[in-house]
């Protein structure tokens, strides 16, 4: 389904860093893992991490990723939601056929970590992910930061929005 916006809302995009802090409760035979963000055809990936004793804590360098987000303001003056599904995937090196595979997935909305202020918003949060073959849920404690920018005149990378104005929910 496709959401068509009224031609006097002006989007608004932002630029999005998300950095994995921490991941704990991770199942215990898993030890290479990534974390990936995808909303349609948009995705984007940190590096791969490693777990040691059901907990990861990569190198920022490792743990990051960025993007662009086109956002449009709701009759209430706060963004409408958009919501990008983040998944864990488990990495097996030695693997000829399958070797990443989606054993979790929750979601963010984006809502809620941006902000027209010239300062940006830098936030943490923690959410709860349920993980294939683990009884016990994985916690993923990211730190978000975004900021307006305010003269962008390229692409987000989402095709749609692009080119109508329109956004897919």
């Amino acid at each position: 389904m496709f959401h068509l916006h009224n031609k006097k809302q002006a989007p608004l995009k932002f630029e999005v860093t998300i950095t994995v802090l921490t991941m704990t409760n991770l199942p215990s035979k898993y030890k290479h893992l990534r974390l990936m963000l995808t909303r349609g055809a948009k995705a984007v990936s940190t590096k791969e991490m490693f777990a040691v004793n059901q907990k990861a804590q990569p190198s920022p360098a490792d743990g990051v990723m960025k993007m662009v987000s086109t956002m449009y303001k709701a009759k209430n003056n706060a963004f409408e939601e958009k919501t990008y599904k983040l998944s864990l995937i488990r990495i097996n090196p030695r693997a000829m056929r399958e070797k990443e595979k989606k054993i979790g997935t929750t979601y963010i909305n984006m809502a809620d970590f941006v902000s027209p202020d010239p300062a940006g918003i830098n936030e943490e949060t923690k959410l709860t992910m349920k993980v294939s073959e683990s009884s016990t849920a994985t916690d993923v404690t990211l730190s978000i930061k975004s900021h307006w920018l305010r003269n962008f005149k390229g692409s987000d990378g989402d095709a749609m929005s692009d080119m109508t104005g329109a956004t897919r929910w």
